[in-house]
């Protein structure tokens, strides 16, 4: 669970996104990964959104524009199927009045009785009439049958009258007259033997004429109703207003013999408005057919699926910028570690080049430095001896003293010397039977006055078939002096270090390095064998010790393990044949 939790973690925040060392930096290829990372994810978001973006757009607007004409399309044929039964409406009770002063004489019109007989008729055949009436040529009302009080009544100013007069036959807008109720008559002229005229008139039944109209209608967003040019709503309207009303949100349209539709603004929105002028074959009418759908409702559906659509390119939107960023931040992350484990080779490269000019450098300085010690030795012991032969200074061993005080001082600068030669000469990789108290010794030399100045114990405890293996003396040296000085580093001043050598099997050999210092964390333990890692603070240490130390154990075919626990200490484990094969350890 908790690698799945850090394999996540470096996802988030990937090891290109934390501060390197700054030793390392001049050795890395590219300067900057962030910019490496955003650029990446930059240019592949470009190169897949910018299509996928694009496609959806014009196939939208295309999808746009084809819904927009089949509304359009659909309009205008339900604006002409709706004009073809108005007109058919009216035809058919113009020509029944026509055939009525065609066919029956004018003595039987004039008959209350006979009249009304043919208006059941009319009603039974067509239906959709009211009343009828016989008018004048002065405008006298002369027969009526019908629900209303009209008798004896003059229509001479009416214009219906004064209109029907000029033509043969005539449709009225709707009006509410004598009877004082809306409604529309139609009218036709014939003339008496007499060469006189007459004119039979209808009322025709409103309801009838609406009920035609809202059959035509295709849900609660269309819109049908009859306007007077002059723009009076003529027949009840859902959004426009009532009859008699004028028309303010949408323009009267303009004449045109077709039907004709268009795309116009109002108080509910962009609509799609149809409208045809209604003419009948027998007299024209003042009527304009008005169909208007409302566009954002007939949308609806269309707006659904596209925000569905937009939800799901939304959604593969934010699906590839999701992999597009996990690809570039596992690539980049990838480029940046196989950069770095070159820079801290590169840097190990060159501490190591380092360090070879530091030993070559130290061997030729102790190489230097033997030729005057050996000058001191040899005078100061024929001083000595001068001094033991002559009575004079036989017997003052304050001079005695202070000449085997030099005689000490230039023994432990030629040891110190021949140590410094011994780890010169590491380079020079050879195998050897080698005394490990000596060469443990040899290493604590170096320690010697640190510890009997911090009041450090040095336990070295070894059992007697463990003292000698056949390695490569330079390297032993080099790995028991990291190890050596990693611990004095470790531990404070009155602690101790036990250092102890036993054969583990016939063909191995195992040395404890034990300190009671400050110990390591846990966590910190896998990552002390990695190059440039360090516990001590920043400018005390280079992080290369213990690296060198495992590569070097592991040219000579051992093994090195740690165990310890903070502010109680830590041990060292180091495992090495008894004999080294010579392959194992050449460069």
């Amino acid at each position: 669970m908790t690698n799945r939790y850090q394999s996540i973690l470096k996802l988030i925040r990937p090891d290109f996104h934390r501060q390197t060392e700054e030793h390392l930096n001049p050795y890395f290829t590219f300067a900057n990964y962030n910019k490496i990372w955003l650029v990446g994810i930059l240019v592949l978001g470009l190169a897949t959104l910018v299509p996928l973006l694009t496609v959806t757009i014009i196939h939208y607007q295309l999808i746009q524009k084809s819904v927009d004409s089949e509304l359009v399309l659909r309009t205008e044929r339900l604006t002409s199927n709706a004009r073809r039964a108005v007109t058919f409406f009216l035809e058919e009770r113009l020509n029944a009045l026509r055939f009525t002063v065609n066919e029956i004489e004018y003595t039987q019109l004039t008959n209350p009785e006979s009249l009304s007989e043919i208006l059941r008729n009319i009603k039974l055949g067509f239906g959709g009439l009211s009343d009828l009436s016989v008018i004048s040529p002065n405008g006298d009302q002369i027969a009526y049958a019908g629900p209303f009080n009209l008798e004896g009544r003059n229509y001479s100013n009416q214009h219906w009258f004064i209109e029907c007069r000029k033509n043969n036959a005539y449709v009225s807008e709707i009006f509410q007259g004598y009877r004082d109720e809306p409604h529309i008559i139609i009218a036709v002229k014939s003339y008496r033997k007499d060469k006189t005229f007459y004119i039979l008139r209808a009322t025709l039944e409103t309801e009838r004429l609406i009920q035609t109209l809202t059959s035509y209608e295709t849900g609660k967003h269309a819109d049908i109703f009859l306007l007077s040019r002059a723009g009076i709503i003529q027949t009840t309207s859902k959004h426009y207003g009532n009859i008699f009303e004028k028309l303010t949100l949408l323009p009267v349209p303009e004449f045109s013999l077709r039907t004709q539709t268009i795309t116009a603004r109002d108080g509910q929105g962009e609509s799609i408005v149809g409208y045809a002028f209604i003419s009948t074959q027998i007299a024209n009418t003042p009527f304009i057919l008005m169909v208007i759908k409302q566009k954002e409702g007939m949308m609806g559906v269309w707006d659904e699926l596209f925000s569905n659509i937009s939800w799901f390119v939304a959604l593969c939107v934010m699906t590839i910028l999701i992999v597009i960023i996990i690809t570039c931040t596992f690539m980049v992350n990838k480029m940046f570690l196989a950069d770095k484990a070159k820079a801290e080779t590169l840097a190990l490269v060159e501490q190591n080049n380092q360090l070879a000019s530091i030993g070559q450098l130290a061997a030729g300085v102790a190489h230097e430095i033997n030729n005057p010690l050996a000058l001191i030795n040899e005078t100061a012991g024929y001083i000595k001896d001068l001094f033991m032969i002559a009575e004079t200074y036989q017997h003052d061993h304050e001079l005695l003293e202070n000449i085997d005080s030099i005689l000490e001082a230039v023994e432990r600068c030629g040891r110190i010397t021949r140590q410094l030669l011994g780890f010169s000469r590491k380079f020079d990789i050879k195998n050897q039977k080698i005394n490990l108290k000596e060469i443990i010794s040899d290493v604590l030399a170096f320690h010697n006055k640190e510890a009997e100045y911090r009041n450090i114990r040095v336990n070295v405890d070894m059992s007697e078939e463990a003292i000698e293996i056949v390695s490569d003396r330079g390297k032993l040296q080099q790995i028991l002096l990291n190890l050596v000085n990693n611990a004095f580093q470790a531990i404070h001043d009155g602690c101790r270090l036990d250092i102890k050598a036993r054969r583990k099997e016939p063909d191995s050999v195992v040395i404890y390095i034990s300190d009671n210092g400050c110990g390591m964390p846990e966590e910190t333990l896998p990552k002390i064998f990695e190059p440039f890692f360090t516990t001590k603070e920043q400018g005390v240490g280079t992080g290369l010790g213990l690296a060198i130390t495992n590569g070097l154990i592991k040219k000579l075919h051992g093994e090195i393990s740690v165990e310890s626990k903070q502010n109680e200490g830590t041990t060292f484990t180091i495992t090495l044949p008894v004999r080294t094969k010579e392959e194992n350890v050449q460069r």
